[in-house]
C-alpha cells in the first residue's frame, strides 16, 4: 500500500453524523504481491542461530484482500530457488492466515548452510500472488565448528602481572570508625615499582617509607567502589615498607577491610619480581600480625590499559566467490581488511551475560580480497567486557585477558585465516578506552599502512593463546549497534582563546567527531554534559564519577578527524579544548544505537504533546543500545528492568524491537536466579541486585512483560517459545512462596512506586507494597494465559485459573465494599483499575474516587515509575478522559509539560530534574516518556488487539483541545494509517487498514469492523 498524504488525511470534508465511506479508487487497487521477507525477524541474516528460525512477509493487494493460505519454498542455491526446485522444503499450498511468524518446516539445516526461499499466497477469493523476490539466511556456526585459538588482547608485562594474580588479604575490625592498615615490607633494587592495589571498599591512605602516596578520590554518590589503583613507586635499592589504609565495610554484624595487590618489584639484572602475598595488618592495640587471606579469592579486576593494534597476513591465489569473517570477543573490536573497514557496527562486542554466552558476528567479506597479499586488522579495547560497569567495576564477567577469536572461512567451510601464532601486535594509541571514561588518543603513535599489505610488522611480538572461556559464542537475535543518524551544531560559543561549548541542541547518546588541524603534539580535549549551569559553563555534577571526556595528542601535519571507537557518551553540550577556531562544519554529533527501524509516527496539533513524543522517542534512541539502558549519561548505564517493562509498549509502537527483545530476554534468562526470579537490571554479573535473592516487583515482570508485549506488536511467537519455562519458573516462584496469590513474601529490594512524587525516599511506601506486588503478579499471570491462548497451549486455562485466584485475592485485601483501593493513593487505584482487578460493580465508584484525588492534589499525579505508565488509561478507562487530557497538557510542576517547558528535549528521570537530587538525575531516562502509549492508542487510536496487528482497535479519544491527530505505523502486517481533525462540531477520520488485518472501529455512534482499504468516517463529537 503507498504511503498516505498526510496533507490530504488533514483535509475536512462535509458534514455528517455517523457516516461511514469506503473507496476503491483510494485505496492500494494493484495485484496481490508478497514483499518484506523476514528470517528470524531480520532481512538476509547471515548467521541464525534458530534450527527452526520464523519466517515472515507482507501483503498488499486490492480492497478487502484478506491471505487465506500460502506457500513457501526454501532452497539451497538461488538459482535453484528462481527453477523451482525447493530442495530444502517445499511447504505446499498451506490454508493459513498467517503472515508475521511461520516455522520453518523442512530438511535440517547444518552450520553454515545458506538457504534462499520465496512465497506466495492465495486471497480469499482464491487468486494466487506472484512469488516473492528471493530472500536469503545462513545458519550460524555450531561449537564445534570454530578452529583456532583464542588470542589473548595483552602486552607481556600484562601477560606476566596476570600470570602472578594478587591474593586478597583481610582483617577484621572492632567497628567502622576508622580505615584498616595494612604493611608491606620488602627489598627491592633501584627501579620504578610498578604498584596495583584493589580493595572491597576504598583505598584512603597510601605512604612509601613514610612518605605519603596520592591515592584517587572517588566520589561520594558514585554507583559503586572505586577499581583498582595503579602507582609508579621510585625504588632505591635496599629495605622498604608500604603501608596502605583500607575504608572499613560492614557485612551484617561484622566489619572488615580487604585488599589485593600486586607489586612488581624491579631487579638490577632487568626483570622484575612479583609480590603479591605477605602483608601485615595492624591490630587495634598498635601492633602488626600476618593479615590473613580472605575465603574469597576473587579473580583480580586490573585498571585499564591500553588497547591493541593485532595484524595477520594471508596469501590467496584467487579471491573465493564467498567468504565469511566470524568474529567472538570479550572487549571491543573493530575489524579491517587490507585497510577497508569490515561492517559498520559499533561497540562490538555488545553487552551480554559473558559467562553464559559472548556475542559473536558473521560479515561477508568477499569483496575486500584480493589476489595475493592480504591482511586482517583488529584493533581491540575495553568494551562492554573490560571496562568499569557499576557497581561491579571493572572485569566484572570474568578475568583478563581481553580477548578474540576470529576464523575467515571460504564457502565450503574452509578456513583460510583462524587464530594462531601468525598474529602480530602491538600498543595501540588509543591509551585509554573505557565506556564510562571515554578515550584518550595519541595519534602520533600511529603506525602508517599498519592494517593494510607491505607494512612490515618484524619489529611486533607475536600473539600467544588466551585461556579459554567458559561460554561458547552465540549468534545475534537483533541488528547491530551503528551509527544512526548525525546532528549538526546548533550553536559554538567561545569561552576563551582555545576552547568553545558546542550546542547540539538536542541531548543524546553518541560521540564528537571533530576535523581539525593543529600541531604536532596539541592536546584537544572533548568534555561532554547534558545541561549547563546558570553562567554558561558545562554542569557535569549528574554524571558522578563518569570521566565523559575524550583527549587527543595531535600527529601535526594536515587535517586530522578525531572520534573515540569503544566508547559513547550521553550529552547535548561538549566543550571542545585545544582549537582557536571551531566552525560548524567541523563538528558533528554521532548518533550511536541499535540499528531499530522506526516504524510508528505520532502526530498531534497540539505542540506540547508533540514534544513529549519528540522527547520520548530521543531517549529511546538514546538508551536502546545492545540492551536497554536506563541512562547513557552517568556511571551507570544499566539494563533496568523496572524502566523497560513499562516503556515497552511505548518503545513497540516507536520501533521495531523484535530482535531486540529477543536479545534482551535471552540476558535475563541468563541472569535469572534458580528460584525463577528475574534481576533488576542485566546483564548482572553478581545475581540479582542490591543482595537481594528474590524477584523485585515491578521489575522483575520485565521477564514477562517484555515477550508479551513484542509477541502482540510483532506477531512472532518465537519470543514467548523462548521464554515460556522462564517466565513460569517466574511465576511459580512467586506463588510457591505465596500460594494465597498475594504477594507479601519474597519481594526482594521491594522499591514499591519508585520516585513517586510524595515519597520522602525514592522507593518510600507511598503506595502499600503487597498492593503493588500483588498487581505485578496478576498482570503477569493474566499475560503468562493470554500468550499460552496465542500459541495453542494446552495449559491455558491453568494460567487463566492461577490468574483469576490472584484478582480475587487483590480485590478481597485491597478493594473496599465502597470502591476505596488501599491506602487511597493514586497508584493504588491506577494498578487496580487500569489492570481490572476492582470488581464490575465497583469500578465506577474506584474511578470516580481516583478522579477526585486527582482533583484534590490540584489536577496532578503523585504517581512514581509504576504508577505514572498507567495513570491516562486509568481516568479514560473510568470515563474521566476530560481529566487524562487536562494532565497531559499541564505544564506546572510535575508534569510531561514541565519538561518540555523547560527546554527539554528528552525525558527525565525525576519530575523535578531541574531541581533534583543531582547524585540521581538523569535527563535522558525514557521511563516516565511509557505515557506515549496513550497517545498512539487513545489519541492516534491504534491498538494492537491479536497478535502482528492482525486485528486492531481504533477508538481515538477527541478533547476539544486537540484539533487534529494521527498515526503512522509500519505494523509487522503493513502500514496503518490514522488522521483525524475536528471542523466544528464534527470530526473526520481517515483510516487505511493494510491486507491481512481488520479494524475494528469505535467511534460515537459507530462500532463496526473495517477491512484492508482505505475508509474515511465522520462524527459529531
Amino acid at each position: 500500500m503507498p504511503s498516505i498524504d498526510r496533507r490530504a488525511l488533514m483535509t475536512g470534508i462535509g458534514a455528517g453524523t455517523a457516516l461511514l465511506t469506503s473507496s476503491a479508487d483510494a485505496a492500494d487497487a494493484g495485484s496481490l504481491r508478497v514483499s518484506d521477507l523476514r528470517t528470524a525477524g531480520l532481512r538476509d541474516p547471515l548467521a541464525v542461530g534458530d534450527a527452526r528460525p520464523m519466517l515472515a512477509w507482507r501483503i498488499t493487494g486490492p480492497d478487502t484482500t484478506m491471505q487465506a493460505a500460502f506457500q513457501i519454498r526454501v532452497a539451497g542455491d538461488r538459482a535453484r530457488l528462481i527453477a523451482g526446485d525447493a530442495d530444502l522444503w517445499d511447504s505446499g499450498r498451506v490454508v493459513d492466515t498467517t503472515s508475521t511468524g511461520v516455522r520453518y518446516a523442512g530438511r535440517p539445516l547444518g552450520p553454515r548452510q545458506r538457504c534462499w526461499w520465496q512465497v506466495r499466497v492465495w486471497d480469499a477469493t482464491g487468486a494466487v500472488s506472484s512469488w516473492s523476490a528471493p530472500a536469503s539466511w545462513g545458519m550460524a556456526l555450531a561449537d564445534g565448528d570454530w578452529r583456532g585459538e583464542w588470542l589473548a588482547v595483552e602486552s607481556a608485562d600484562e601477560r606476566d602481572d596476570r600470570l602472578v594474580p594478587p591474593r586478597w588479604s583481610r582483617t577484621d575490625l572492632p567497628d567502622d570508625k576508622g580505615p584498616a592498615r595494612f604493611r608491606l615490607r620488602f627489598a627491592s633494587d633501584a627501579g620504578d615499582g610498578p604498584f596495583t592495589i584493589d580493595t572491597r571498599s576504598r583505598l584512603v591512605g597510601l605512604s612509601l617509607d613514610g612518605r605519603p602516596v596520592a591515592v584517587p578520590v572517588w566520589h561520594k554518590d558514585a554507583y559503586g567502589p572505586p577499581p583498582a589503583a595503579r602507582f609508579v613507586l621510585p625504588l632505591t635499592k635496599g629495605e622498604h615498607v608500604l603501608i596502605a589504609e583500607v575504608a572499613p565495610r560492614r557485612d551484617g554484624d561484622t566489619v572488615s577491610a580487604t585488599l589485593a595487590a600486586q607489586l612488581r618489584s624491579p631487579h638490577a639484572g632487568g626483570g622484575a619480581r612479583r609480590i603479591v602475598e605477605g602483608w601485615e595488618a595492624a591490630t587495634p592495640y598498635g601492633a602488626w600480625r600476618p593479615a590473613a587471606l580472605d575465603a574469597r579469592q576473587d579473580h583480580f579486576a586490573w585498571p585499564p590499559t591500553p588497547a591493541r593494534l593485532l595484524r595477520r597476513r594471508f596469501d590467496l591465489a584467487a579471491v573465493p566467490r564467498t567468504a565469511r569473517l566470524h568474529i567472538a570477543a570479550l572487549g571491543g573490536y573493530r575489524i579491517l581488511i587490507n585497510g577497508r573497514r569490515v561492517g559498520d557496527d559499533e561497540l562490538q562486542s555488545e553487552p551480554a551475560e559473558y559467562r553464559r554466552r559472548i556475542p559473536c558476528r558473521t560479515y561477508d567479506v568477499a569483496g575486500l580480497l584480493r589476489t595475493g597479499e592480504n591482511v586482517v586488522a583488529v584493533m581491540v579495547g575495553d568494551g562492554f567486557y573490560a571496562s568499569y560497569q557499576a557497581p561491579d567495576g571493572r572485569y566484572a564477567y570474568g578475568p583478563a585477558p581481553r580477548r578474540f577469536r576470529l576464523m575467515i572461512e571460504d564457502g565450503a567451510g574452509t578456513p583460510f585465516v583462524l587464530g594462531d601464532d601468525r598474529w602480530r601486535h602491538h600498543e595501540a594509541p588509543i591509551t585509554l578506552s573505557e565506556i564510562y571514561a571515554g578515550e584518550d588518543h595519541d595519534r602520533r603513535r600511529w603506525p602508517a599502512g599498519w592494517n593494510a599489505p607491505g607494512f612490515d610488522d618484524r619489529g611486533w611480538d607475536a600473539a600467544w593463546p588466551a585461556p579459554p572461556p567458559p561460554a561458547t559464542p552465540s549468534p545475534p537475535l537483533g541488528p547491530p549497534i551503528r551509527v544512526s543518524r548525525t546532528i549538526r551544531p546548533a550553536a559554538i560559543r567561545r569561552i576563551g582563546a582555545n576552547a568553545h561549548i558546542v550546542d547540539f541542541g538536542q541531548n543524546f547518546a553518541g560521540r564528537v567527531r571533530l576535523s581539525v588541524r593543529g600541531n604536532r603534539g596539541d592536546t584537544v580535549v572533548v568534555t561532554h554534559a547534558e545541561i549547563l549551569d546558570r553562567d554558561g559553563a558545562l554542569d557535569r555534577r549528574n554524571l558522578r564519577v563518569a570521566r565523559a571526556q575524550d583527549r587527543y595528542t595531535l600527529a601535526g601535519g594536515g587535517t586530522e578527524v578525531l572520534e573515540p571507537v569503544f566508547t559513547f557518551q550521553g550529552f547535548r553540550y561538549a566543550q571542545v579544548d585545544g582549537i582557536a577556531d571551531l566552525p560548524p562544519d567541523q563538528v558533528t554529533g554521532l548518533v550511536v544505537s541499535s540499528d531499530l527501524d522506526e516504524i510508528g509516527t505520532f502526530t498531534v496539533a497540539q505542540p506540547l504533546v508533540q514534544k513529549l513524543w519528540l522527547n520520548t522517542l530521543w531517549s529511546q534512541r538514546s538508551n536502546f543500545r545492545g540492551n536497554p539502558t536506563d541512562c547513557p549519561q552517568r556511571d551507570e548505564r544499566l539494563g533496568w528492568t523496572g524502566d523497560a517493562q513499562v516503556f515497552w509498549d511505548t518503545a513497540a509502537f516507536n520501533m521495531d524491537v523484535g530482535g531486540f527483545t529477543r536479545s534482551f530476554t535471552r540476558m535475563l534468562r541468563d541472569d535469572q536466579a534458580a528460584n525463577g526470579a528475574y534481576p533488576m537490571w542485566s546483564p548482572s554479573p553478581r545475581g540479582l541486585g542490591w543482595g537481594s535473592d528474590t524477584a523485585t516487583p515491578g521489575w522483575a515482570d520485565a521477564g514477562v512483560m517484555l515477550p508479551y508485549v513484542a509477541c502482540l506488536h510483532t506477531g512472532d511467537r518465537s519470543v514467548v517459545d523462548d521464554n515460556w519455562a522462564a517466565m513460569a519458573a517466574y511465576c511459580d516462584g512467586i506463588l510457591g512462596m505465596n500460594p494465597d496469590g498475594l504477594w507479601r513474601h519474597g519481594r526482594g529490594a521491594d522499591l514499591g512506586d519508585w520516585l513517586a512524587l510524595d515519597a520522602r525516599w525514592p522507593g518510600d511506601e507511598t503506595t502499600p507494597k503487597p498492593l503493588i506486588a500483588s498487581a505485578m503478579l496478576a498482570r503477569s499471570l493474566d499475560q503468562m494465559a493470554t500468550m499460552a491462548a496465542w500459541i495453542g497451549r494446552a495449559d491455558t486455562r491453568h494460567w487463566q485459573a492461577k490468574a483469576a485466584r490472584t484478582r480475587a485475592a487483590f480485590a478481597q485485601a485491597f478493594v473496599a465494599a465502597d470502591g476505596a483501593v488501599g491506602n487511597g493513593s493514586h497508584t493504588g487505584y491506577i494498578l487496580a483499575l487500569r489492570l481490572r482487578l476492582v470488581p464490575d460493580v465497583l469500578r465506577a465508584r474506584a474511578g470516580q474516587r481516583l478522579a477526585r484525588e486527582v482533583d484534590r492534589r490540584g489536577r496532578l499525579l503523585t504517581t512514581g515509575f509504576l504508577g505514572t505508565p498507567l495513570g491516562l488509561d486509568a481516568l479514560a478507562d473510568a470515563g474521566h478522559d476530560r481529566l487524562a487530557f487536562d494532565l497531559l497538557l499541564r505544564t506546572d510542576y510535575p508534569s510531561w509539560g514541565y519538561m518540555a517547558r523547560q527546554a527539554a528535549t528528552t525525558i527525565w528521570e525525576r519530575w523535578n530534574g531541574d531541581t533534583g537530587d543531582v547524585s540521581m538525575n538523569s535527563f535522558n531516562h525514557y521511563a516516565l516518556g511509557a505515557v506515549c502509549s496513550f497517545l498512539y492508542r487513545r489519541i492516534g487510536g491504534v491498538e494492537p488487539v491479536e497478535p502482528g496487528f492482525r486485528r486492531f482497535r481504533v477508538a481515538p479519544l477527541f478533547d476539544p483541545r486537540f484539533a487534529s491527530a494521527g498515526v503512522s505505523l509500519d505494523s509487522a502486517s503493513g502500514r496503518i494509517e490514522t488522521a483525524w481533525r475536528r471542523t466544528g462540531g464534527q470530526v473526520t477520520l481517515d483510516l487505511a487498514v493494510p491486507a491481512n488485518t481488520l479494524a475494528q472501529v469505535v467511534l460515537p455512534g459507530i462500532d463496526r469492523t473495517c477491512r484492508p482499504g482505505r475508509h474515511r468516517l465522520v462524527v459529531r463529537a
